[in-house]
């Protein structure tokens, strides 16, 4: 298992979210979009300037920007 930050994932890699390192307005509005410890995300797309990322999780997309991304780490398999 290797930790990286989300932003750092490619498009289509899959990862665990293990922490949420952001600011406390931005941590509960990610926890209210299911972004919980725990949860299986996968990087659907990234935007040609690479600021932001289209991410796939429970049934649903979300796309967010990079800086927010920063803020979470994931732990993903070889």
């Amino acid at each position: 298992m290797i930790t990286k930050k989300m932003s750092d994932l490619k498009t289509g890699e899959v990862g665990k979210i293990i922490n949420l390192s952001a600011d406390v307005r931005i941590k509960r509005r990610l926890l209210e979009l299911g972004l919980i410890t725990g949860q299986m995300v996968k990087v659907l797309s990234i935007s040609p300037l690479k600021n932001s990322y289209l991410i796939a999780l429970k049934n649903y997309s979300l796309c967010l920007r990079r800086s927010i991304l920063k803020s979470i780490e994931v732990e993903i398999e070889l």
